[in-house]
């Protein structure tokens, strides 16, 4: 109980989670990390799994342009009953050729 474990990530990755757990104790629960287990994805990458409580999605390279054609899917992974809200701080789409897609949610959520 209270013991501490740290993850990083080797050049070239971004952790994506808590840098940090804490090994806690619930009574008939035994046990457990007060986060899930983070995870390192390549800087550049184009798509991937957020879990846990906050995350970043940007698109590869930014603020620099990506490739062309590039098709990104992001997960969002959360607990039932848990609400997930999308922060944009810098947004931009280009006419005729990107586009934003939010589904697997059910109305009127979005």
């Amino acid at each position: 109980m209270g013991d501490k474990i740290r993850y990083s990530c080797l050049m070239g990755y971004i952790l994506e989670g808590h840098a940090v757990l804490t090994c806690i104790v619930s009574p008939g629960t035994g046990a457990s990390w007060d986060f899930p287990a983070p995870f390192c994805r390549a800087e550049g990458a184009c798509g991937g799994t957020l879990r846990g409580t906050t995350g970043t999605i940007s698109s590869p390279h930014f603020p620099s342009e990506y490739e062309n054609n590039a098709d990104c899917t992001w997960s969002i992974l959360a607990e039932p009953g848990d609400t997930i809200a999308l922060v944009f701080s810098d947004f931009q789409l280009e006419d005729r050729y990107d586009f934003l897609e939010i589904s697997g949610t059910e109305a009127p959520s979005i």
